[in-house]
Formats: structure tokens, C-alpha cells, sequence
């Protein structure tokens, strides 16, 4: 069992940020300290939004207590994803700084939550804090095929220009979800020191959001049970497939698909 700090976004309904995200994680036996970002009633576009934002100071002031009680070098991995603001982001970066010091070579995920569909969901100045303070601190990235091109200023038209693109982003593993999509079928694709995969799983209609998160805590889950980064691609995608399986066309990710599969294990 790993211990794994995990700083993004909460919803009190849904299975987006840590709400999709902290559920992977123990699911495959591993201890969570999680540090919202953001509180949501929901996700967007999910009825009624109510929203507060964790202002820069309280996270820096949760992250220094943890480090003044001697909880860094117990960390496994760290995982960052969805921040609402620029300082935010700094504060997370502060805290990795020390926790890579203070634990050398610890892995740490950063999943760059910055948009889709064309378009930055966060505010720009966000989005490039998240590119220039945490992207340099992070061993795996999982952007989404918009973020990759967002965040390296690269096309992405094709598989050897999203590979090319992962290539420059920064961290030495890259794993682009929805790398490329046909009528069927929609690849993931990892890119790693002289290593490039593609995974290709069905495409399914009417799939709530929260992939992304899910995937996130997936892989990071695998890799700490000691799989290779492939082998934690395989199975991760195997788990995913299965949650949007029983989640498609409803209005959020069934989770529960998660524990039905460990009970026949």
C-alpha cells in the first residue's frame, strides 16, 4: 500500500477531481491524503452550481502543517490536477519542491486540467502556472490531446505529431488521453524514455465527465503496485473501459463499477 497526496478539485455530487480520482486510488489498496483545490456542489453543466474556491493561503497553510509533521519522506507519489487559480498553483509546486526533496525520486503525476474541446476552461494565467511552476516538477503527465497542444504550442494532427509533442512537454512519461478518435474506436497514447504505446479502447456515447480524473488515479494506482508503465496502461484502461461501460448515458461516472469487478477477483 502506497501513500499519496492528492491536490484537485471536489464535487459533493459527481465523479469529477478528487471525487473520481481518490476512489481509483483505494480501490487498488492505496492510502489517500486529499487536498481539495476547489469545493463544487457538482460538476459544471450538472444543474445548480455552487462553488468556493480554497484560497492560495489555506492550501499552503495545510501543506506546511503536514510538512512540519514529518509527513513528507512517508509519501509514496504526489497527484495534482484541477487548480482555480494561478497562486494555487504555486503553492502546490512550493510543497512538491520539498516533497521531491525530501523523498528524491518520488513519482509525481500531474494531470494538467486546463481544457478540452478547443477551449481553456481555466482562466489563461492558470493554465500557465500549471505549464511553467508544476509540468517541470512532474515525472507523468496525462493531458487530454487539447492540453498537450495548449501546452506545448505544437499541433497535434497526427500520432508521430502527438508523440512529438508529448516528447517536448517535459516529463519523461506523457500519456495523452484521446489521442485520436474514429467512429470506433478512441486511442491513448504514452510516451516514455524509448517507448511509444498506443492503446485503442471502445467509443462509447454519453459518457459523463470525470474520465480524465479516473484515469489519472488509475495509472498512478497500477504503477505503485509495481507494474511497468505499460502494464499500468493495460490495466487501467481495462478498468476505465469497464466504469464508462455502466456509466454511459448517465449523468455521472458509476464508480461502484470499480468494486463489482473486485468482488469477482
Amino acid at each position: 500500500m502506497g501513500k499519496v497526496l492528492a491536490i484537485s478539485s471536489h464535487v459533493v455530487r459527481g465523479a469529477v477531481g478528487l471525487a473520481a480520482t481518490v476512489p481509483a486510488l483505494q480501490y487498488l489498496g492505496h492510502e489517500v491524503w486529499a487536498l481539495p483545490t476547489v469545493l463544487l456542489s457538482s460538476r459544471p453543466g450538472l444543474g445548480r452550481l455552487a462553488k468556493r474556491d480554497v484560497p492560495a493561503a489555506e492550501l499552503a497553510d495545510m501543506l506546511s502543517a503536514l510538512e512540519a509533521d514529518g509527513c513528507w519522506p512517508s509519501l509514496d507519489a504526489v497527484l495534482t490536477g484541477y487548480f482555480s487559480s494561478p497562486q494555487g498553483v504555486v503553492a502546490a509546486a512550493e510543497a512538491v519542491r520539498r516533497i521531491k526533496a525530501a523523498k528524491p525520486g518520488i513519482p509525481v503525476l500531474v494531470d494538467p486540467v486546463v481544457g478540452d474541446a478547443g477551449r481553456l476552461y481555466v482562466a489563461q494565467a492558470t493554465a500557465e502556472a500549471i505549464r511553467d511552476s508544476l509540468l517541470p516538477l512532474a515525472t507523468i503527465a496525462t493531458p487530454n490531446l487539447f492540453e498537450l497542444s495548449w501546452l506545448t504550442g505544437r499541433p497535434s494532427r497526427s500520432s508521430q505529431e502527438t508523440e512529438q509533442a508529448a516528447r517536448r512537454l517535459g516529463p519523461p512519461t506523457v500519456i495523452v488521453t484521446s489521442a485520436s478518435e474514429t467512429e470506433t474506436g478512441v486511442a491513448t497514447l504514452l510516451a516514455a524514455p524509448g517507448r511509444h504505446v498506443e492503446r485503442v479502447m471502445p467509443k462509447r456515447a454519453g459518457i459523463p465527465n470525470g474520465a480524465g480524473d479516473l484515469f489519472a488515479g488509475l495509472f498512478l494506482g497500477n504503477l505503485l503496485n509495481g507494474g511497468s508503465d505499460e502494464e499500468a496502461l493495460d490495466a487501467s484502461l481495462a478498468d476505465l473501459d469497464r466504469v464508462l461501460a455502466a456509466s454511459a448515458g448517465r449523468d455521472v461516472l458509476q464508480l461502484a463499477a470499480l468494486n463489482e469487478h473486485l468482488r469477482t477477483r
